[in-house]
């Protein structure tokens, strides 16, 4: 069984954020700032998850 850190890497997390900010822009009619928002999120959480596989090698 393969380890969720091989699926979720640093583009992962900021794609995934990013693509959910946008999706909330839309809803909330301001998919600029929300796109920004979401990939800021993105980029946190993929370095959180590159730090926590790293350590656990």
């Amino acid at each position: 069984m393969k380890k969720k850190s091989m699926f979720m890497n640093m583009g992962t997390a900021i794609g995934l954020c990013a693509a959910l900010g946008i999706l909330l822009g839309a809803l909330l009619q301001n998919v600029a700032m929300w796109l920004c928002i979401g990939a800021g999120a993105g980029t946190v959480l993929g370095a959180i998850l590159a730090v926590k596989t790293t350590q656990g090698r």
